[in-house]
């Protein structure tokens, strides 16, 4: 599993080509903080005082609760943070506001006195009456605490429109690149320090208004948050011929001034699982500390040290392991397109690939143009087809979905899947990858990448099949630019290599203050039966 077929430019494949004929290529000022934690402290008091005392009038209405909360944040120009699970908000009310004021209103419409609001500028989070801490609570424990203690605040992100959950939304604290992602169900969990109580919580995926909301408002909470759709006004969009092939060849021509010349520390937290059919036999997670090189240096010259990992199995005798693929965190690092540059970034001639220009997009709040590629007719091989996001004005390279090319899938075959059986046919239903960079410091940096791959095996002369569906996930957690240096050769681990055979523990005290991806319902309710199973035998 993992990145199965080589992202290598034809340049970089000619060269090795002589050699190895068969790869792919693929912060004294006490008195001052005092004084400023009052002023701020009196500012959101008065807030709270305007902003639920500010009268509306809506007319009389039967709808749901979460309609009803969408028109009342309209009319008091104000966000809603609660969680579901708190507010029924599919349950019918009758909304009708005369010039009253916004706190009447919300009791009339919530009818829970169990229910209180806490407020930050437009902010109010609706939530149980044990749950609310004034602010001026919350910074005193703030300078009581340890400063390794974090803040934890989980929850939901959905699209406003139709409530459906956003997969891979970006959370984090932008100024300190500090995050995480949602998985598959839109469910994150962060964990944030205290001494960042101050800063704003950003969430932000490709298509969406980036919201941003004051991390001392979520403090310990779960909530869920619905993003708007971004769209891209008229004026924005220039009724011209766009060149694709033209904004590719910007966003290569400025590598050097979008990403950074120097090495990083990122830490990023990795996972990948195998599922046989509807079973999960293999799921392991860690969290690594990643010497990035420069995307100048090549494809392997990034390290990786091992912190702290689990994984766990489900098999047995009868299970034979017929299928094993290429797996390791090199495998995601190999998904930097922007170190390792696939073919269909490299506009050399012979172009291998149709460009056109899709749209004008709103890549997580920036304006991006979406190119779509293909490879060009009469090539019979496996390449690539998918977008690509190019900031529009400084044409960073924001990131790329693309899959090998279906109608090519059965020659991939070979090249991706390692079989132990001669008697087993195996086919490729599909590979998607998906890889995006976050920025910081005014450069770009490898933030988030994915892969899925799904295969269906056949011993030969069998009626019956197995569906393999296998996925790798890399996010990067935090980023420092401070002192890095390589690390000693014997903390270093060999990328293909990832996990130790510590046992899986289920509880997320395991990772301590380390970010993690919050694994989706689906995969929780298989490991906690893999887990029971393997607590019995033992």
């Amino acid at each position: 599993m993992g990145l199965l077929y080589s992202l290598k430019s034809k340049k970089a494949q000619n060269a090795i080509e002589s050699c190895r004929r068969c790869h792919w290529h693929c912060r004294g000022y006490t008195s001052f903080l005092s004084l400023l934690f009052l002023l701020c402290s009196l500012n959101v008091a008065f807030g709270q005082a305007s902003i639920l005392d500010k009268v509306i009038s809506i007319q009389k209405q039967n709808t749901t609760l979460y309609e009803a909360l969408n028109l009342v944040s309209r009319k008091a120009d104000c966000l809603f943070i609660y969680e579901s699970e708190t507010i029924q908000s599919d349950k019918k009310v009758k909304l009708h506001a005369e010039t009253q004021a916004l706190r009447i209103v919300l009791d009339e419409l919530l009818s829970d006195p169990s229910l209180e609001y806490k407020v930050l500028g437009k902010h109010i989070l609706i939530c149980k009456a044990d749950k609310v801490l004034p602010v001026n609570t919350v910074q005193a424990e703030v300078g009581a605490r340890d400063t390794l203690k974090n803040v934890i605040i989980g929850g939901h992100i959905y699209d406003k429109e139709n409530k459906a959950a956003i997969p891979y939304a970006t959370v984090g604290i932008v100024e300190e690149n500090l995050g995480t992602v949602t998985n598959n169900d839109g469910v994150f969990r962060i964990k944030i320090p205290t001494r960042l109580i101050g800063t704003s919580l950003v969430v932000s995926h490709l298509g969406y208004m980036s919201q941003a909301i004051p991390v001392r408002l979520l403090n310990e909470q779960k909530v869920d948050l619905y993003l708007d759709r971004r769209v891209i006004s008229i004026q924005e969009v220039i009724i011209r011929y766009i060149d694709p092939e033209v904004i590719i060849g910007k966003a290569m021509e400025r590598l050097k001034a979008n990403y950074s010349l120097d090495p990083v520390y990122l830490t990023t937290f990795y996972r990948e699982g195998v599922r046989k059919n509807n079973k999960y036999i293999s799921y392991s997670e860690a969290v690594f500390r990643i010497y990035k090189s420069p995307f100048t240096a090549g494809e392997h010259a990034d390290q990786v040290k091992l912190l702290k990992s689990r994984k766990v199995k489900d098999t047995n005798p009868s299970d034979t392991v017929l299928v094993k693929l290429k797996a390791g965190v090199e495998s995601a690092l190999l998904l930097d397109i922007v170190k390792n540059i696939p073919g269909f970034l490299d506009l050399e001639p012979p172009s291998e690939y149709t460009y056109k220009y899709s749209d004008l997009v709103s890549y997580n709040a920036k304006d991006a143009y979406a190119v779509t590629f293909i490879q060009k007719d009469g090539l019979k091989k496996p390449l690539y087809a998918g977008t690509v996001y190019i900031e529009k004005e400084g044409f960073a390279l924001l990131g790329a979905d693309f899959e090998i090319n279906p109608d090519y899938m059965d020659l991939a075959a070979d090249a991706l899947v390692l079989k132990k059986s001669g008697r087993l046919k195996v086919k490729l239903e599909k590979i998607t990858y998906s890889v995006s960079y976050m920025p910081f410091n005014g450069r770009y940096y490898l933030g988030h990448v994915r892969c899925e791959i799904k295969i269906k095996t056949r011993l030969k002369n069998h009626l019956s099949s197995d569906n393999f569906y296998t996925f790798l996930e890399l996010a990067t957690c935090s980023i420092d630019t401070a002192g890095v240096e390589k690390f000693p050769k014997q903390e270093t681990m060999k990328p293909g290599i990832v996990f130790s055979d510590q046992p899986y523990n289920i509880s997320d005290a395991f990772w301590g203050d380390f970010n993690t991806i919050a694994p989706e319902a689906k995969l929780s309710e298989a490991l906690s039966k893999i887990i029971g199973r393997i607590e019995e035998i033992h």
